[in-house]
């Protein structure tokens, strides 16, 4: 049966340590979990949320043993050269680098961080880079988006986002439901885990109304998961996450324009097309990979310049 947890049934897990955060030593807010795994049960959801993360936190660039989801829900900051604000939804497969992460040094962040495999925990840079290194056919790859919800009608809008997805049984869905409709969730079975998130309205299962946020995990061997809206309707995702296998080769697009070419981060995938060059990091369309400044770095992993390769076309 699938699992659903509100976060009004949930507690605040205890504070459990103390960062030096602007020269300040700061206690860091426990987080609330939804769903905890352990190396005990490897196949298992895993559900944390940062309900309000210190403003200014800074955290290393790194990356994670298994595919991961990161939802910004409230607040805003920086991954790497990214703004990021609700609600941004970050995808990233497993050995794929991220970062850094800063959260807005007035507001912060509220994160929601969602696994389907066990995670031993976060491998930080450079330290753990020779650990990619001994990976076989790793297939470092991430993809980002941010959600604008449709406004709520009389009915159902199920809409994907094509920007997070691939062949092997990724993809996510926004879902914004009038009060009281019903929709069926897409079969699991492609996937290796799916989760169901409502941010807002609240979601009924089993009788029983659960206020947002509410958090389901539906097994890939389970049914596809029945949504019922309640009495203020519904807003949220559907989030399913990649068969576990071999990973099937990224589609290569050709630059832009004939004569130019691509350079990609060994690290974490990202593409530099001499083409179009980085207008927003201040290097015109149509630079030439040599001319591009040696203090320029990835805006999704920030390794520098060396890092990248050249992609075949």
């Amino acid at each position: 049966m699938s699992a659903v947890v509100s976060i009004e049934n949930l507690k605040q897990d205890e504070v459990k340590r103390i960062e030096r955060i602007d020269g300040v030593d700061t206690p860091i807010p426990g987080n609330i979990t939804f769903f905890r795994q352990s190396a005990k049960t490897p196949i298992a959801p895993c559900a944390i949320f940062n309900l309000h993360d210190i403003p200014g936190r800074f955290g290393e660039t790194h990356f994670h043993a298994v595919d991961g989801f990161q939802i910004i829900v409230d607040g805003k900051g920086k991954l790497g050269r990214h703004d990021v604000s609700p609600y941004w939804v970050h995808f990233s497969r497993a050995y794929t680098p991220y970062g850094p992460l800063q959260s807005d040094r007035n507001v912060g962040w509220a994160m929601l961080t969602l696994r389907a495999r066990y995670d031993p925990g976060a491998q930080i840079f450079p330290e753990s880079r020779h650990k990619l290194n001994q990976v076989p056919n790793r297939r470092p790859w991430q993809a980002a988006k941010t959600i604008t919800f449709p406004p709520q009608g009389p009915g159902i809008r199920l809409q994907d986002v094509p920007e997070i997805k691939d062949e092997q049984g990724l993809f996510v869905q926004t879902l914004t439901m009038a009060p009281h409709t019903h929709v069926v969730a897409p079969d699991p079975s492609g996937g290796d885990g799916q989760f169901v998130v409502a941010f807002k309205g609240s979601l009924i299962h089993d009788g029983k109304e659960h206020k947002a946020m509410t958090v389901a995990f539906i097994k890939p061997v389970e049914d596809a998961f029945d949504i019922h809206a309640g009495a203020q309707g519904l807003e949220g995702l559907i989030l399913n996450f990649p068969r576990v296998g071999p990973r099937i080769d990224d589609a290569r697009s050709p630059s832009a324009a004939n004569g130019f070419r691509k350079w990609q981060c060994l690290l974490c995938a990202f593409s530099y097309d001499e083409a179009l060059g980085m207008p927003e990091d201040g290097i015109p369309a149509g630079t030439r990979w040599q001319d591009v400044p040696d203090s320029w770095s990835c805006p999704d992993c920030s390794a520098t310049k060396s890092d990248f390769q050249m992609v075949e076309i």
